[in-house]
């Protein structure tokens, strides 16, 4: 897991003050796995290998990171420590990214959208959530007002397609002076509660390409990245929403989804 912000300034209040921010999640081991790895999770942020390869364990390896979690953490304490501050960033003005990489099977998919609701709604759901009581508790009709915006991308084959608008392959990416990097003519939904984000989700997934694999009987072949754009005016005297001299704000959250890489044993 990999999250990202714009500005060093809206991540002070974070618990890790870089703006780059590396974490491992370790899943349980599979049946075939657990008499050939052994696999330690120490706090803070260090994980130790010890791999057998048939002939008797092998050296241990130690890896460090801005954060682990072991099998036995779930989805709450992940989206806490890992995206949570990413989300607060994104709803201070600045552009955050949270990119989930990993081989097949290590739960990627599952770490970024896991259940729509309950204990098991991975990162994009709970960042929907926050996204929108931040909106519901901080509106204010005539003087503060908000826009959420979704687009889903897919990168499959090197080929840019829109999930949302089938058909619409091909996408170029285009720089914009006022908007940055964007791919011209993906389709934005405007979006006004959790639950039409969610239709946007599984109407996208049921587009994007899968395809099975020695350790996933449907793994992701393709790049995905779920953006949520934030905007946000303040009239400053309080009249219409955005006047003249008002407050004008705009910032993204890419949430990614990698397409799962073959292990190399």
């Amino acid at each position: 897991l990999s999250s990202s912000s714009a500005s060093s300034e809206a991540s002070s209040s974070a618990d890790w003050p870089e703006t780059v921010r590396v974490a491992v999640r370790v899943r349980p081991p599979l049946a075939r796995e657990v008499s050939t790895e052994e696999l330690t999770v120490r706090a803070p942020g260090e994980v130790t290998a010890w791999p057998d390869d048939g002939l008797g364990p092998g050296p241990r390896y130690s890896f460090t990171f801005d954060a682990a979690f072991s099998p036995s953490e779930g989805q709450a304490a992940v989206y806490d420590a890992v995206a949570r501050p990413a989300v607060s960033s994104t709803l201070a003005g600045f552009n955050a990214s949270i990119i989930a990489y990993g081989h097949t099977g290590a739960g990627k998919t599952h770490t970024m959208e896991g259940a729509p609701d309950g204990a098991q709604r991975g990162i994009i759901p709970r960042a929907v959530a926050d996204i929108f009581e931040h909106v519901e508790r901080s509106a204010r009709p005539g003087a503060r007002r908000f826009l959420v915006r979704a687009s889903y991308l897919q990168i499959y084959n090197e080929v840019l397609s829109d999930l949302l608008k089938p058909g619409r392959n091909g996408l170029l990416i285009r720089e914009d002076r006022k908007k940055g990097l964007r791919a011209e003519g993906l389709s934005e939904w405007v979006v006004r509660s959790p639950a039409e984000v969610d239709g946007l989700l599984r109407r996208g997934a049921e587009t994007r390409a899968t395809a099975a694999t020695a350790a996933n009987d449907a793994s992701s072949r393709s790049h995905a990245v779920f953006c949520l754009t934030f905007e946000q005016s303040e009239a400053s005297g309080g009249g219409e929403a955005c006047p003249r001299g008002s407050v004008f704000r705009s910032s993204k959250l890419n949430l990614v989804d990698p397409a799962g890489s073959e292990r190399l044993r």
